[in-house]
């Protein structure tokens, strides 16, 4: 890898309240960091946000949620898999992070994930009072476990407004992991 060379990054959004709130994000982390950003939105994830949006923030067409009709350039997940130096779920759903956790790849972007060999951050977004449940934790150390960068933490809900257990961690949790896995700040 060149020195001066962007770090590849695919963002995948999953359906949660705070994938609103990636377009600042995007913003964020290409104001601070020295990379490239692809997104990937699952189908949930493009009731929040729009695939118009991410695309002029980050120069670069929306993957998913299904794939592409015309696979003649190879199969995309694997395309998407190969790219990405580093991928990011950021909301990372309950579902999502189970999936991943047991192995489910049935939609195009828990397959990109299974199919990387790209370190994984994962910032979980998970319903209110769920991160007691002790079906949440399993998954959560499996992840852990499995070698997958789990940033949570206390958060304030978008939807209550209230401090909660179980949040994503925050954008400059996230920033500080990218720049632990080699992706350099901005000059």
């Amino acid at each position: 890898m060149t020195e001066d060379r962007p770090r590849r990054v695919l963002l995948v959004l999953t359906g949660s309240i705070m994938a609103a709130f990636m377009p600042t994000w995007i913003s964020l982390l290409r104001t601070e960091l020295h990379c490239v950003l692809q997104v990937l939105l699952t189908g949930s994830a493009a009731g929040f946000v729009s695939p118009q949006a991410l695309s002029a923030l980050t120069g670069r067409p929306v993957a998913g949620p299904d794939w592409r009709a015309d696979q003649s350039r190879g199969a995309e997940h694997v395309l998407l898999a190969q790219w990405a130096e580093i991928v990011v779920v950021a909301p990372a759903t309950m579902n999502f992070c189970a999936k991943l956790a047991t192995g489910i790849s049935d939609d195009l972007a828990s397959t990109t994930v299974h199919s990387t060999a790209a370190p994984t951050v994962l910032l979980p977004a998970l319903p209110a009072g769920s991160v007691r449940k002790p079906v949440t934790r399993r998954v959560l150390r499996t992840l852990a476990e499995d070698g997958h960068v789990v940033l949570q933490g206390p958060a304030i809900s978008a939807t209550t407004g209230e401090e909660e257990d179980g949040g994503p961690g925050t954008i400059d949790d996230l920033i500080r992991a990218l720049i632990t896995l080699g992706v350099k700040p901005a000059s």
